[in-house]
């Protein structure tokens, strides 16, 4: 989505982008920085897929960030206490 159809989501559910970074405990230009994807944060992206009821992938489908395979990171993670719980 383009940073002006993420915002017109949000304000469709009733929130503006200073009601989600109270919310987020987060200042409002970190908010914005994420929609218009100058930072990443998946804190954030989550929150507005929640808000808005899509998923973070087709929100921001040109985040690397947001869209990596999640299993991946839970197999390094076992990968990695195996190889620590051997020494």
């Amino acid at each position: 989505m383009k940073p002006d159809q993420i915002k017109q989501a949000l304000e469709e559910k009733g929130y503006s982008l200073s009601i989600v970074a109270t919310a987020l405990g987060l200042n409002l230009s970190h908010v914005s920085s994420v929609i218009y994807q100058h930072t990443t944060s998946y804190k954030v992206a989550s929150a507005i897929a929640k808000i808005i009821g899509e998923p973070v992938e087709a929100i921001f489908p040109d985040v690397s960030a947001y869209t990596k395979n999640k299993d991946t990171r839970s197999q390094k993670v076992q990968a990695l206490r195996e190889l620590l719980a051997s020494e």
